[in-house]
């Protein structure tokens, strides 16, 4: 079935088959409906199915292709540790929000909003809107610049304001 003719039926992803089923195929590239029926994650009716010795047919037709002629996988570039440690302190801080609002921290931010805030300056991220914002956004933006520390007070992780260099200086001189 072509890529289109699949669209056009409107299915939920993993609906025709699940993820996980398609983790396993690529890790045990099956040859035969009786290879792809031993997968834990595939039902033997399946394996059997149209759907299945078509999916078999791909199968093979992947590992006939050279290698050389696929496209580079671009791997991204590997966040730095400094990144990699905000991205450790937005989750804390995330799940400190949801739990202390009562809302499921995947509907606040995602793991790529985190890494982005993590990494960019200026992140173009639905949880730098609205009321994620609110919520989160600008807490998540104040622990990236150091105005922000997390502290656990009474067993409940707390953001608290840290003061600047210049709001020290000023109040050292009163």
């Amino acid at each position: 079935m072509a890529r289109a003719d699949r669209q056009s039926l409107n299915v939920p992803r993993g609906r025709v088959i699940k993820d996980e089923a398609l983790y396993d195929i690529a890790n045990q590239m099956p040859r035969s409906t009786e290879q792809l029926s031993e997968l834990r994650t595939i039902s033997e009716g399946f394996a059997r199915s149209a759907k299945g010795r078509e999916l078999i047919e791909v199968v093979k037709r992947g590992l006939e292709r050279d290698p050389r002629t696929l496209p580079p996988v671009d791997r991204g570039t590997a966040a730095s540790p400094e990144a990699l440690a905000i991205g450790d302190l937005l989750k804390v801080l995330l799940k400190a929000v949801a739990a202390r609002h009562g809302v499921a921290a995947k509907l606040i931010a995602t793991s790529e909003d985190l890494e982005l805030i993590a990494t960019e300056d200026e992140p173009d991220v639905p949880a730098l809107t609205g009321w994620r914002r609110e919520l989160f956004g600008q807490a998540a933006i104040d622990l990236k610049h150091g105005r922000m520390a997390l502290a656990v007070r009474k067993g409940r992780v707390t953001a608290l304001p840290v003061a600047t260099p210049e709001e020290i200086k000023s109040t050292a001189r009163v």
